[in-house]
């Protein structure tokens, strides 16, 4: 059946190629890993500040963005601008601020501990600025759901002292899902509950840049190693791994007043009135009557920005931004396909998936015109090649799977998309594919370099832009067949069931 889909594939793109090769081709070998990899470090440059949304950074960065398509000849999508605006607050940590804790043993016994940023701490990205002190007491998931009886505060008094929260959210059989919970698990839940119960500090059991954390001035919070989280049940005789294994067993609250004495300090300044914007450049579609049809190819645009330090974003994700302009660059030169290609560069993605939010609410293009959405999301470290979705939509998939296996050469892997994910969407195309656009994904595979997830350390360096450029031309192949198939089935096929037997 593969062999089948292949060749069906390769009759399908060559029509295109038989009409314009030499030139597909021409600008095909125009596209360099220094090319690509030259767009990314650029944006991972201290210039534009982790690229933070709701920043200036993040304005200049798609401002960078900007001025390449126009220098291309790329037209804007909104009305003839590049940008559409939305407001957004931020904060600006002006320092890596400390984090350090009075350790009290069973018998009274105390020792001294200051801990590192970036080994054992981040600042919080939304913090309130001040130095706190409090005792220590853990409250488990800090969830407080009364329509699900569940609370983690209960029988607890927490004011003016320093919480710590675990991620996640307990899974009782009348409430297990993150639809279920979605009101109250979400850092930013936790967060405003742990105030209302009067504490003046939070930790999060969770060492991430974090920028979608909802700000609130009265009260000072960092993240942790899970290594540290452990220390301080450790000194108390306890053992939290046998703690969790408790909260997700019994789905009961196991909350632990450690009576530890916790110092943070934050050196944050809050700005309410920022704004970012979402992104899209466009290819118009010649066809009279495909051109109404859009093919939209997406990356966030925006980075952590800095938490005293750079966060420079470079695979997450100045790697899938870079990779979409080169493909841009060199699609600019071919003749217009039939349909019309979009370039989407999305903002606040970070914080919240925000961006891709607000297209669903008002689309450029109408969800029965948009072809497909396909998302590129730390794409520049891997050895192998992977398109989301591509069993569902073959008719989309095939001209994909042509392109690799004529011109790219790499491992390429796809499967269905999972229509019954019920946990918190991760990411712009999922966030789409809930508001029912047909969402699909570019990733890689065989990670060649260690990754560096929201860490200062997602440096240019940690990138192959071998695999970068491949994509980049992967992606350029693809979309300008796909532009120009005479006819898309876009009927879903769905996984087949396994069998019993």
């Amino acid at each position: 059946m593969r062999t089948y889909l292949l060749i069906a594939s390769w009759f399908c793109l060559a029509p295109l190629f038989s009409q314009s090769q030499e030139e597909i081709l021409k600008y095909f070998h125009t596209i360099t890993a220094e090319e690509v990899f030259d767009y990314a470090q650029t944006l991972s440059e201290p210039q534009f500040e982790g690229r933070l949304a709701g920043s200036p950074g993040y304005t200049k960065a798609a401002e960078y963005v900007a001025a390449h398509l126009k220098e291309w000849g790329i037209q804007p999508g909104f009305n003839g601008s590049y940008f559409k605006h939305y407001p957004l607050d931020y904060t600006n940590v002006k320092s890596l601020g400390s984090f350090s804790a009075q350790l009290i043993d069973r018998k009274g016994n105390t020792i001294n501990k200051t801990y590192q940023f970036p080994a054992h701490y981040y600042p919080g990205s939304n913090s309130g600025t001040g130095e706190i002190s409090g005792e220590l007491v853990y409250v488990g998931y800090g969830i407080t759901a009364p329509i699900y009886q569940y609370d983690d505060y209960k029988g607890l008094d927490v004011k003016n002292k320093i919480v710590m929260v675990e991620t996640g959210h307990p899974k009782p059989t009348n409430a297990s899902e993150w639809d279920d919970w979605a009101a109250y698990a979400g850092s930013s839940e936790k967060m405003s509950n742990a105030l209302q119960h009067g504490a003046k500090g939070v930790l999060f059991i969770s060492k991430i840049a974090s920028p979608g954390i909802q700000y609130h001035k009265n009260i000072v919070y960092c993240h942790i190693d899970a290594s540290v989280a452990e220390e301080f049940f450790f000194a108390r005789n306890l053992n939290l791994d046998e703690i969790r294994k408790t909260l997700k067993q019994k789905n009961k609250p196991h909350s632990i007043e450690l009576k530890h004495k916790v110092t943070i300090s934050a050196d944050t300044e809050y700005h309410p009135n920022g704004s970012y914007a979402n992104l899209i450049g466009i290819i118009p579609g010649t066809d009279p009557l495909l051109k109404e049809e859009v093919i939209m190819v997406g990356a966030h645009l925006d980075g952590q920005g800095k938490l005293g330090e750079l966060f420079p974003g470079a695979l997450d994700n100045a790697s899938g931004v870079a990779d979409i302009m080169a493909a841009a660059r060199a699609l600019s030169n071919l003749p217009a396909p039939k349909r019309t290609i979009a370039f989407f560069f999305i903002g606040a993605e970070e914080k919240g998936l925000l961006g891709a939010l607000e297209y669903a609410k008002a689309p450029l293009f109408s969800k029965d015109k948009t072809i497909c959405y396909i998302n590129l999301d730390m794409v520049g470290n891997g050895s192998g090649l992977y398109f989301g979705g591509g069993h569902s939509f073959p008719d989309i998939y095939k001209h994909f799977e042509a392109s690799n296996e004529h011109f790219i050469h790499r491992p390429l892997k796809t499967n269905y998309l999972n229509r019954s994910y019920k946990g918190r969407p991760r990411t712009d195309g999922m966030a789409l594919s809930k508001h029912g656009f047909r969402a699909l994904s570019v990733h890689c595979t065989d990670r060649v370099k260690k990754l560096y997830y929201h860490h200062p350390a997602d440096t240019p360096e940690t990138l192959v832009p071998e695999i970068m450029e491949d994509v980049s031309k992967w992606i350029y192949l693809s979309l300008y067949s796909l532009a120009n198939a005479n006819s898309i089935d876009l009927n879903e096929e769905v996984k087949p069931e396994k069998s019993q037997n």
